[in-house]
């Protein structure tokens, strides 16, 4: 009786802790590419998920639906800092338009939501497409786009350099400046 017990016990730690795993991304109902989610002129080159919801947040559920999605588009995210991203909330059914969002080039890679009145529902997609020499729009041919995230833009580096990248950029500046203007003095005292 006590094995059978113990059995029972194992048996039902291995079901519950394989159905945890699996929860923590949102359900995905693939319909990131049905029709009538951008205006004519704007096209992709893939696109991953239709998450129920909005994943675009740092829950656990949504950042593993956003490394899912995003994995599938061929982006690397080991590394990626969820947390340092270019997001809008809040878009209130407009396009993406830049400025407020950063100017988008070559590879891009971003994700939005929409509300209920999208012809994706309440749901959260993923794209990739190649900005060329630069882009300035994302126009929506649907209603509802709530929340966007810009993953990759440019080279394929993170869109927002870090706040150490950006101190480090302007002391070496200063640093070369200070250099030349040592480097000068000397020359014209010799």
């Amino acid at each position: 009786m006590k094995h059978v017990l113990m059995a029972g016990a194992f048996a039902c730690a291995a079901l519950f802790s394989a159905s945890g795993a699996s929860a923590a991304v949102a359900v995905n109902y693939n319909n990131c590419g049905t029709a009538g989610v951008f205006d004519a002129p704007f096209s992709y080159s893939s696109c991953a998920g239709g998450y129920e919801k909005n994943v675009l947040n740092n829950s656990t559920d949504g950042v593993d639906s956003q490394k899912a999605a995003l994995q599938a588009l061929g982006f690397d995210t080991s590394g990626f800092d969820f947390n340092s991203y270019f997001k809008i909330d809040g878009l209130g059914g407009a396009d993406v338009t830049s400025p407020p969002a950063p100017l988008m080039k070559g590879i891009t890679i971003f994700g939005i939501h929409f509300g209920n009145s999208s012809v994706l529902g309440n749901a959260t997609a993923f794209y990739k497409f190649d900005a060329g020499a630069g882009t300035t729009t994302i126009p929506f041919a649907t209603k509802g786009s709530s929340g966007f995230v810009l993953y990759q833009t440019g080279d394929g580096g993170d869109v927002v350099p870090e706040p150490a990248t950006w101190a480090m950029m302007i002391a070496g500046f200063g640093l070369v400046g200070s250099a030349m203007r040592r480097r000068r003095t000397v020359a014209v005292s010799a």
